[in-house]
């Protein structure tokens, strides 16, 4: 497509906005639930993850003390105690994460008929069938935070936008326990000052392309002529100069609706060389408790189980199972994974880097139809 033909990009649903989105995100939500049963460790750079006997593994999570050290997901644990010695670890329950999850999922729902779980920690609410204004969305969002904080004892922060890209980096400005609205004509003095990185998928080489032509912030994109950018930075660069400058750059409706129902699935990473399988099951458990809760919230049943296994010479192996009937059951899912496991139990626990549990072949509940399974 020639540079002269870029006016079809700025069609007139791309200048409307006719949704009202708010994104939840739990803060340092594992290293929370940890300071919330361990109140001691409120005051302490901690992180969730490795194996505090021999200082190995990955971080999972970190509360805002340790990060302020530099330290984030993902991050070796060797690195960690180099940028803070004094660093506090613990290896995690995940178990508890679920079960907080759930819970803090099931209060969420009520606020709106259209959800969307992103993860054990974050959600997304489609609120335009709710309410039409800001201030009132504003009040929910109070709501929630209040009755998240008054059943677990854990803070959020909330971004509330026209569009879910936008609300999430609302949420990002302002942490912990943080609530920003954005309204449509306030998107283009909210998104200037903010660092070009904060939008999602603008990564390290991203951002090393927008600093060789001196985009630094949002604001300095916003202001080139979008054929120039078009010209430098390919389609990926417009779109991101069209949600700088304010235009709609997603079909809310549609995404809400397809909402993953392809798929629900959960992994986990293992870096204790001296694990056992019996700590292998504890976190196969916590993936299907995480997965259920997650097909409850969207009120899906499911037809197809795949087990995911990786081992630390990166061969990896999927086994999947389809049943002859729709299910809801966690305990099925647990029977059907673990008879999938049974081709590996000759492996040694130790070799196992990942292993990923999958629902699939998804399909809606109707609520006047139950299952067996739905009276007992």
């Amino acid at each position: 497509m020639t540079l002269a033909n870029q006016v079809v990009y700025f069609s007139e649903k791309e200048q409307t906005f006719d949704s009202i989105i708010l994104y939840m995100d739990l803060d340092a939500f594992f290293a929370s639930v940890e300071i919330r049963e361990n109140p001691s460790l409120a005051d302490k750079p901690l992180v969730v993850g490795g194996n505090p006997k021999t200082k190995q593994g990955v971080v999972s999570t970190c509360n805002y003390k340790a990060r302020k050290y530099g330290i984030h997901s993902g991050m070796p644990i060797s690195q960690a105690l180099r940028l803070c010695p004094h660093l506090t670890m613990v290896r995690g329950s995940y178990k508890l994460y679920s079960e907080v999850s759930k819970s803090i999922m099931n209060i969420v729902k009520h606020y709106s008929p259209t959800m969307k779980v992103a993860g054990n920690d974050e959600a997304y609410l489609d609120l335009t069938e709710i309410t039409s204004d800001y201030e009132e969305a504003r009040r929910l969002a109070v709501e929630l935070k209040d009755d998240i904080f008054a059943t677990e004892r854990l803070t959020c922060s909330i971004g509330i936008a026209p569009t879910r890209i936008l609300a999430k980096i609302a949420s990002e400005t302002d942490k912990p326990d943080g609530l920003v609205v954005v309204k449509p004509l306030e998107i283009t003095e909210f998104m200037n000052p903010l660092k070009i990185t904060i939008i999602p998928g603008v990564g390290k080489k991203s951002a090393e392309s927008f600093s060789r032509k001196n985009i630094y912030t949002c604001g300095d994109l916003a202001k080139l002529p979008y054929q120039l950018v078009y010209q430098k930075f390919g389609k990926y660069g417009l779109k991101t100069w069209k949600l700088v400058n304010g235009f709609n750059t997603e079909n809310t409706q549609e995404k809400f609706l397809s909402s993953e129902r392809k798929s629900i699935s959960e992994e986990r990473t293992f870096f204790d060389r001296y694990q056992k399988w019996e700590n292998i099951w504890v976190q196969i458990d916590s993936s299907i408790d995480t997965i259920i809760a997650r097909m409850r919230v969207k009120n899906m049943s499911f037809k197809t189980i795949t087990l995911k296994i990786r081992f630390k010479n990166f061969e990896t192996y999927t086994r999947s199972h389809s049943l002859s009937s729709y299910n809801i059951t966690e305990k099925l899912v647990r029977t059907v994974v673990q008879k999938l496991l049974e081709e590996f139990e000759n492996k040694k626990p130790e070799d196992i880097r990942l292993i990923g549990v999958k629902i699939s072949n998804l399909r809606k509940i109707d609520n006047n139809q139950k299952t067996l399974t739905q009276f007992f």
